[in-house]
């Protein structure tokens, strides 16, 4: 079976420059990673441009682009000068991406358990930014956040349209939203993989947490060939070195990857 690449977020927990992160990511054997779409400020400034630059200077891929920015209830909100705001924002951070050479954008859809059922407001929204990401060639990767019923709404009404999937473990965990990778798994574009203890999305470690992954999740990544990503927070009490738990983490995606052989 062909090894599958391996990537994690730019930033998993540890406040540090983003030229040593990427290249400790690099040192621990991902093949690319995933950023956040907005300059990394704070003591150690990159702009978004020169973040793409260092990384593809490093051979590293970038897998995709997470939006920034936005409010994500605004998508499906009655308020038309809400909704077109946020609009704006996603349109604009598609030409940004395409324009490095990033076809994969990962969005919410909702950020709240308390929304109304998906109508008219989210289509319509869908309807405006998907020609635009169309045009530019971009995937977008809708992730389940909070109510998975506003996915399938979507993918149902705008069927092979450049929609895709960005399955995230976590939430799943949390939300029981596990029959979403089962039911729509040949969807998949992005993984955000990490474990929680079934109370808060911590982001750890897989196999830090209760995540069954045997079970719910490897059956269903072994039937495509996404790559493994991770979207990481580190218990910096217990992992205190970035390097080392980059090391740990690459582990842990190999102990995942060999879990599809069993199927």
């Amino acid at each position: 079976m062909k090894r599958k690449k391996a990537g994690v977020f730019s930033w998993c927990g540890y406040f540090s420059d983003f030229g040593r992160r990427a290249e400790y990511i690099k040192e621990a054997g991902f093949d690319g990673l995933m950023l956040w779409w907005e300059d990394d400020a704070g003591d150690w400034p990159y702009t978004k441009k020169q973040m793409v630059e260092h990384t593809r200077d490093l051979g590293l891929e970038i897998f995709n682009a997470h939006i920034a920015n936005i409010h994500e209830n605004f998508i499906w909100s009655e308020n038309r000068a809400q909704r077109e705001k946020h609009l704006f924002t996603i349109c604009d951070t598609i030409g940004e991406i395409a324009d490095q050479g990033i076809f994969n954008l990962v969005i919410h859809l909702c950020e709240s358990d308390e929304v109304p059922p998906p109508g008219k407001a989210l289509f319509d929204s869908i309807e405006y930014i998907l020609p635009y990401a169309q045009a530019n060639q971009v995937t977008l990767s809708l992730e389940n956040t909070w109510r998975g019923d506003y996915l399938t709404a979507v993918w149902e009404a705008f069927p092979g349209e450049g929609l895709g999937f960005c399955f995230d473990s976590s939430h799943a965990q949390l939300r029981d939203q596990f029959d979403l990778l089962k039911d729509h798994y040949d969807k998949l574009t992005a993984l955000h993989l990490s474990d929680n203890d079934g109370e808060k999305d911590r982001h750890w470690l897989p196999f830090d947490g209760i995540i069954d992954y045997k079970t719910y999740v490897s059956p269903y990544l072994g039937k495509t060939a996404v790559p493994y990503t991770m979207e990481l927070i580190s218990d910096r009490a217990k992992y205190p070195d970035e390097r080392d738990y980059l090391r740990e983490a690459r582990q842990r995606l190999d102990r995942l990857m060999s879990m599809e052989e069993v199927f």
